[in-house]
């Protein structure tokens, strides 16, 4: 998060705060993936529900920059595309931060498309993010 502030719905600042509990209940709410390299975190995903009905959604996906354009990317998202399926969901959604084509390009490879939605990244930031969606 303090290395990549913008590719996250939250800040540091808000986040660092938190108690163990909220910690402990955000991560027990999803299901969470982590890609190793050398004993070193190099990427994370998560994935769950969408909210009301069969839908999941990937959020908190993040590589670390010395491992991008190695294939994390690809696997981190192959990880949550099997989680969801296997969680009996029928569509999957993400958003991603305008201007950032390397990670639009990744989502499409795997068959996510742009749905039309877009919302602000928070409050304060005037980027926008796009949602898109693949059928799983």
């Amino acid at each position: 998060m303090k290395e990549a502030p913008s590719a996250f719905g939250s800040t540091w600042e808000r986040e660092k705060n938190r108690t163990e509990e909220e910690w402990r209940n955000a991560v027990v709410s999803r299901t969470r993936f982590v890609a190793e390299s050398d004993g070193q975190a190099v990427g994370m995903a998560s994935v769950g529900e969408a909210g009301p009905g069969r839908a999941g959604s990937v959020t908190s996906f993040w590589v670390h920059p010395r491992a991008r354009g190695k294939g994390v990317g690809d696997a981190l998202l192959l990880a949550t595309i099997e989680s969801a399926r296997a969680a009996g969901y029928g569509e999957l959604f993400l958003w991603v931060v305008e201007n950032n084509d390397h990670a639009q390009k990744l989502y499409q490879r795997h068959g996510f498309q742009r749905t039309g939605a877009t919302q602000l990244v928070r409050p304060g930031d005037d980027r926008l993010e796009y949602e898109m969606a693949r059928t799983l």
